[in-house]
Order: C-alpha cells, then structure tokens, then sequence
C-alpha cells in the first residue's frame, strides 16, 4: 500500500485511536431492508448540460468519482490527442482528469482538466500485457478499460485511499479472445492537489482468476461498513461480493475480509463462474451490464442505472432495498440521441459525485460518435435528471 498517507492517517488516529476507516469514508449501514417497500423512482425534469468538454483530448466512456476537496476524478478509456480537430496516431486504453461539481442550477459545459502529459496510461498495464500500450506483434491488443471509478474507502484531510478492479482482456479487433482474470490497483493521494493525478499501483495481480467473478469491476459502491463489488457472470448478470472496511484504511486486498452472494446467503467461500444461483435478478437490459449503481439518501435503496445494449443509449433504472437486493425491473426513464457515426451510442452511465449526496437528482452521460476508424470523434453528452 506504500506510506504516502500517513500523515493523514496520523492526523486521524490524532482523533481517535477507535475511528475506523469506514466511519470516516460514510454514514451508517442501511438497516437490512428488504421487506421495506419499493421504490419507482419517477422523472420530474431532465437539463442537457452539452457535452463534456475533453480539450484536446479525443475520449471513450469515461466514469466518475469522488475524491476529496470536493473534486471528481474521472477515468476513461481509448483517449487520442487531437490536433485541429482530428485524431492523431496511437491510442492510450486509459486515462484519467480532474473536474469540480457543476452547478445543480445553472446548466453549463463541464470541463475535465488533465494535469499530466498525454501518453502514460492511468492504469498501467502489466508485463505479459504487450506493454506499454498493450499492442502486440501479431495484431491483437490487451486493454485496460475501466468500467468503474475506483472505490474509495478511505477519504479524509485530503489523504484518499481507493481501489480499481480490472479484467485482463485480450482482444483481437473487438472480440474478447481470452476467458479475462481481474487485477487489483490501488489508487492513492495525500493532499487535495490537482496540479498532478493520484498515484496508481497494480497492488495483486490476478486477484480474481479467471475461472471466478471479477468482482468490483463492473460496479463499486461503499456504503455502511462494506464496500459492495459487482462483477459479470457468464451469462450476462451480476453478482456481488463485500469486503468488511477491517484493513488498514479499510484496503480491498485481503480475501478473509470477504463474503459471496451465493443461492441467496452470504458465504465466506469464493464461487466459481459456474457455480449456480450467483447471478442477481433483473440487472442486465438487453445484454448489457454497464452501468451505475450508488446508494440513495432521498430513497434509502440502492439504486442501478444502465443501458440496453450498443447501439441505443436507452437508460433504466432499478432499485433495491439491499445490495443483493431483490432488485425491481428495469424502468426506462431516458432515451439519449445517438450519433451519426459508426457507433451512435452506448457507455450508459450515472455520476452520483457530480451531485450533492441528497439524491433529488441524478447526472447521466452516455458515448456517441461521429466518422468512423481512424477517423471517429467520441462525445460524452451529459444530462441532469431531477427526481419527484
């Protein structure tokens, strides 16, 4: 995990020998909920907010969190320089930028700031990876594309703790050629300072393997005493894994710190990919497992927001009163345009940190395109949605 924290872990412990990790990182558990009632969350207003504003950057599906001072880190995938408008040669599978909180009242432009030279990856990828970039001699291609932001378990005083669950995927054009394992990275700053990114470091390589769950690499969130971790089952579902905050700032990377949601009950011993009843009802639309999912103050649920499959930018919405749930169906509360290119949409997401925690609304964006191969243009348009 290193050390560069413990000046903020020094000024904690100054404050309580007791203070637990996951104290300071949220508020109490959820009480366990699921005979409360369900929630049909309805749309009171949708605000277009244009599209995110990259620079000179040309960037794929890009997700959000919250870091400390009240900034946002983002982590995106394929990002391209452009010059005049147009992409140049080579492609990084991933970086990342700053940017603040927009306003939830007056609807403009939100930029992201990148503080560090184009071309190193956010998220490095590892030596057997083709590395640097992941292209390989016989035309295939290893990419280390987030799905997720890192989950944040620690944040406080400026000293930030998370971690980021990547599935190893090797890929010839757009097809997955190998059966992916997930590698854990810790991502780490000290102070609140945008003038650089967070540090980033693979902590385990191959964390889960391939023949288990990626857990936590198709969605994270921290809530209560838990961080809860999603990973895609064979069969297009989620299932789910907690991790109890225990570990020195609450780390994701000790296996004795975590229960499965298996047939219905938390069990301490990991599945496989084909162990039975591991999938969680109603969390794939259409195929699709991409997605958001955050826990509701203003609903006191978890909330699942997603697409259907490429090449729509259709939104759902489910919510459950637990984190394994049961989860309701999908509700579809927002059609996003699509683009005019060869991939007119898809990368549905939501942005709970682009909000004020009390969850009277939601930011959504999904990816469109314009041009096509070499030639493609990405946008990000983003979108307020208010709740009733």
């Amino acid at each position: 995990m290193g050390i560069s924290l413990l000046p903020a872990v020094l000024s904690l412990l100054a404050l309580s020998s007791s203070l637990s990790p996951a104290t300071v990182r949220a508020g109490p558990a959820p009480s366990p909920g699921p005979a409360r009632r369900a929630v049909n969350p309805v749309v009171k207003a949708t605000t277009s907010y244009g599209n995110l504003n990259n620079g000179n950057l040309n960037r794929d599906s890009c997700t959000s969190t919250g870091w400390s001072g009240g900034n946002v880190l983002w982590t995106c995938r394929d990002t391209q320089l452009l010059t005049n408008g147009v992409p140049g040669e080579g492609v990084v599978a991933n970086t990342a930028s700053w940017s603040v909180i927009p306003s939830a009242t007056q609807p403009g432009t939100l930029t992201l700031t990148s503080p560090e030279a184009y071309g190193p990856l956010f998220y490095p990828l590892e030596s057997d990876e083709c590395p640097t970039g992941g292209l390989c001699s016989d035309g295939t291609r290893w990419v280390g594309w987030p799905n997720t932001g890192p989950a944040v378990v620690f944040n406080y005083n400026g000293g930030v703790s998370a971690y980021a669950f990547m599935q190893r995927q090797h890929l010839s054009g757009l097809t997955v050629i190998n059966t992916p394992s997930t590698t854990i990275y810790h991502v780490s700053q000290q102070s609140v300072d945008t003038s650089v990114l967070p540090s980033v470091s693979i902590d385990v390589s191959q964390f889960w393997s391939s023949s288990q769950i990626g857990y936590g690499s198709a969605h994270t969130v921290v809530q209560g005493n838990y961080a809860y971790l999603y990973g895609p089952t064979p069969n297009n579902q989620l299932a789910i894994a907690r991790s109890t905050l225990t570990e020195f700032l609450g780390a994701l990377d000790n296996k004795s710190t975590y229960e499965y949601y298996v047939n219905g009950e938390w069990t301490s011993t990991a599945p496989t990919t084909s162990t039975a009843n591991i999938g969680l009802e109603n969390t794939s639309w259409g195929g699709s497992i991409q997605g958001t999912i955050y826990y509701s103050n203003k609903w006191e649920s978890f909330v699942y927001i997603g697409g259907d499959d490429y090449p729509d930018a259709n939104f759902y919405i489910s919510t459950a009163p637990a984190a394994e749930g049961p989860w309701t169906a999908g509700v579809k509360f927002y059609t996003g345009a699509q683009g005019s290119g060869s991939l007119p949409a898809y990368s549905c997401v939501a942005h709970p940190a682009l909000t004020d925690g009390t969850g009277d609304y939601i930011f959504i964006s999904w990816t469109t395109t314009t041009g096509s191969g070499d030639a493609t243009l990405y946008e990000q348009p983003l979108v307020r949605v208010d709740w009733e």
